[in-house]
């Protein structure tokens, strides 16, 4: 009878498994941030988003008076994975970003992880069998209350892997810098200063684009000054920074960046603090 009863549980168990993996997404997720942003691949992962907001890190730094303490994930053949954070760290971020990073077909989960004591570090988690695990990371910056903010991920430099740019303290040192996974660690390649991404307290955490502005086949990256006030648009190709357009803005930029391309080049499309957004031509 005891065999019985612990068949018929496991069935049950089964199929509730079954069900809640066919109905979870991110937009019926009861745990997801309030601020939610699916991130959705073509690979191993169908889609990604935060959850279990958590207010133990009042840091705060991107708006919203909490930080995600977990991740979830859709796989492509609808199993879902959850990963919840030890009470020491929290995901100090809302985007989870989706990319190949080391070239083995399979995409990982990159994201801001955050010590409550050091401060925040670029992380990369993958999925083995039917766990999320951390992959690489970068050291914590050092400090609480010290963040760093993604800008973009593609192959800047031209050697067939992709890259990760990040700006460092975006509000205090205001440095970009280029990592790149090797052998299963973060690398970094590039760092230049005066540049920033991000306003204190904004929700708006892409104020970076990512193109060809120049034509050469290898992709830019466009992103402020440290006063918000320039476009400054950088090339890497060859691994070696250069840049390559800096353009005045009427006002300081206050939001996300837009790109629309058009036949004769790139446009980006720039909100500005107190007035209307700014059409900015990158024809390099």
């Amino acid at each position: 009878m005891r065999s019985f009863l612990l068949i018929i549980l496991g069935f049950v168990l089964a199929l509730t498994a079954s069900a809640f993996a066919q109905e979870t997404s991110g937009k019926t997720d009861p745990q997801a941030i309030g601020d939610l942003r699916i991130a959705t691949g073509q690979k191993d992962i169908a889609s990604a988003w935060l959850i279990a907001p958590t207010t133990r890190y009042p840091h705060f730094i991107i708006g919203s008076k909490y930080e995600p303490s977990g991740l979830r994930v859709k796989l492509a053949n609808g199993k879902v994975l959850t990963l919840m954070l030890d009470k020491d760290q929290v995901f100090e971020d809302r985007t989870p970003r989706l990319a190949d990073l080391n070239g083995d077909g399979r995409d990982e989960i990159i994201l801001v992880l955050t010590s409550l004591t050091k401060g925040a570090s670029l992380a990369a988690y993958s999925v083995a069998g039917d766990k999320l695990v951390l992959t690489a990371k970068t050291d914590f910056i050092g400090r609480a209350f010290r963040w760093l903010n993604p800008a973009g991920i593609a192959d800047y430099d031209g050697d067939g892997r992709l890259d990760v740019a990040l700006v460092q303290k975006p509000h205090l040192v205001k440095r970009l810098e280029m990592w790149s996974l090797e052998d299963g660690k973060f690398v970094r390649s590039q760092s230049i200063d005066d540049v920033s991404n991000h306003r204190i307290n904004s929700k708006n955490t892409d104020m970076a684009a990512s193109a060809d502005f120049n034509g050469d086949g290898i992709v830019d990256l466009a992103i402020l000054s440290g006063n918000y006030t320039k476009v400054r648009v950088f090339s890497f190709a060859g691994g070696r920074a250069k840049e390559i357009g800096r353009f005045d803005l009427p006002a300081p930029a206050d939001g996300d960046f837009t790109l629309v391309r058009f036949a004769q080049g790139w446009q980006l499309r720039v909100p500005l603090l107190n007035i209307a957004d700014y059409a900015l031509n990158l024809a390099l």
